[in-house]
């Protein structure tokens, strides 16, 4: 376990010990964030398993024990029901997370006929795979997949794809400017300098929490993580759920 599990694991067992004595959730909650340089961490919840509790931060998901003494990062399974309660905790996590963000702030390119699935994007203008599953993306709407874009600068406000990605997002036709961001048409995009523009900051904000660690990032809509590029023709039927996916 490196470094950052072991202060993680510390900060829950100091969780575990605070909800032992009696301290609130939101107490709970304060703690973890603070052992964790801010990370946003949801309150314990009980388990199917008595005395064990469930919390998540940065899209990962721990356990606690009710005195407080132990804890453990990792995949909770149900074997008798065959189901990793880890990962439906994730996805639920990030479905809900994504979920709260309106349309209007997302760059789509909607479904060619009957939408059949959703595909939800972290996305860096600066970045190369990007780059390249954008080229895919018609190949995803023929398929009756709609592409949501949400931005991710990597390295935050110092990143190189920074200030790109808040021109398009002032743009009148946030699909339009990614197109001319990433190389795809000519054209040339706003100041970035808008109201709107804040969808970058809270974007780079929502990736931390539900788990994004590179570009592209991308999420179904039932909250399953995507890492990385995946060429549009293995992409496709993992989204529509065909066998072999």
């Amino acid at each position: 376990m490196n470094i950052k599990n072991l202060l993680g694991a510390a900060a829950l067992v100091a969780a575990g010990a605070a909800l032992a004595a009696g301290t609130s959730d939101n107490g709970i909650t304060q703690l973890l964030s603070t052992r964790l340089g801010g990370a946003e961490v949801t309150a314990p919840k009980p388990t199917p398993i008595p005395g064990i509790y469930q919390t998540t931060f940065g899209g990962k998901v721990a356990y606690l024990t009710e005195d407080g003494r132990y804890a453990f990062v990792g995949d909770l399974i149900d074997l008798k029901d065959q189901v990793n309660l880890s990962e439906a905790a994730r996805r639920n996590l990030v479905r809900q997370a994504i979920g709260e963000v309106p349309l209007k702030e997302m760059a789509i390119y909607p479904a060619k006929g009957e939408r059949k699935a959703v595909l939800n994007v972290f996305t860096d203008t600066s970045c190369p795979y990007c780059k390249k599953l954008h080229k895919e993306v018609p190949q995803l709407q023929d398929a009756g997949i709609e592409v949501r874009y949400l931005p991710y600068p990597r390295g935050s406000s110092r990143g190189p794809g920074y200030q790109s990605l808040k021109q398009v997002w002032c743009a009148d036709d946030k699909a339009e400017a990614m197109d001319i961001a990433k190389g795809l048409k000519p054209g040339s995009l706003p100041s970035g300098d808008c109201a709107e523009a804040d969808m970058v900051d809270r974007g780079y904000a929502l990736g931390n929490q539900v788990g994004v660690e590179g570009t592209p990032a991308l999420f179904t809509e039932s909250g399953q993580k995507i890492s990385g590029y995946v060429p549009s023709q293995q992409l496709i039927p993992m989204l529509l759920g065909k066998p072999g996916s």
